[in-house]
């Protein structure tokens, strides 16, 4: 029987479940990492892979000037928050997660970054307030991801920009339908760029890197730690692993 979709205090206590669990810990070497990895350079673990994934995101920035204000949405138990300020020495980094145990874990293990619980559909900044917003690998989770894309734009500054990753999933069944709203489960890229551009953003890109991602992270599963049902069930589920670029248009 597939799962209910959680909501409120029930999702976070299931993700907190997960991803604070012994097992999920080990599977990454304790690094805080959360992320299926870039397998492009056939790293030789999955703290790398997890690394390189969050420098794949950062290598997009395009602004004039470097970010000042930058937000991680959705920055899980941290770690990518540090990638990001260690690129972006002068910036100040915000990371937010709906969860107050995962923040309570990142406060405690990475000190000067601005961990704060919230909602990455309903911030409570003020508008046009970041240069930049990060998201990486979460976008599928937000209920919805429309309005996150919708409240992106609304705390970006003119020229600002937006970078994530996101998986487009013809079931849900290995990553959890609890996990997963109903207004997300959209399978055609199309569609997914529409959405994007009906939030006002201008398109720069939006690629399918699957094999890269999704597909390294389920040959890891297989070779290294024989995990080879869930990595089947995995990558059969995801129709697309998106890497997606858009920019705030100027004034």
């Amino acid at each position: 029987m597939k799962d209910k979709l959680a909501t409120g205090s029930d999702f976070i206590d299931r993700y907190d479940h997960m991803i604070l669990s012994d097992a999920m810990k080990a599977m990454y070497g304790n690094s805080g990492f959360y992320n299926v990895g870039d397998w492009t350079t056939n790293p030789s673990n999955l703290e790398t892979a997890c690394e390189a994934l969050v420098i794949k995101h950062l290598d997009l920035v395009a602004i004039p000037q470097d970010p000042i204000m930058i937000l991680d949405a959705g920055c899980g138990l941290g770690k990518g928050s540090g990638v990001i300020a260690q690129r972006f020495g002068n910036a100040h980094v915000v990371g937010i997660n709906i969860s107050e145990k995962q923040i309570s874990f990142a406060q405690e293990a990475r000190a000067g970054i601005d961990f704060q619980v919230m909602d990455a559909t309903r911030m409570e900044f003020p508008d046009e307030h970041f240069d930049l917003i990060i998201s990486i690998e979460a976008a599928f989770h937000f209920d919805t991801r429309k309005d996150f894309l919708d409240c992106a734009y609304q705390k970006l500054r003119p020229g600002g920009q937006l970078i994530f990753s996101d998986m487009l999933l013809n079931n849900t069944e290995w990553i959890g339908s609890w996990s997963v709203p109903a207004a997300n489960l959209i399978t055609d890229i199309n569609d997914y760029t529409k959405l994007c551009i009906a939030a006002g953003f201008r398109l720069l890109q939006c690629n399918d890197i699957k094999n890269s991602s999704i597909k390294g992270f389920c040959n890891h599963l297989r070779n290294a730690m024989q995990l080879t049902d869930l990595a089947d069930g995995l990558e059969n589920s995801v129709i697309a692993y998106l890497l997606t670029s858009l920019k705030k248009q100027s004034l």
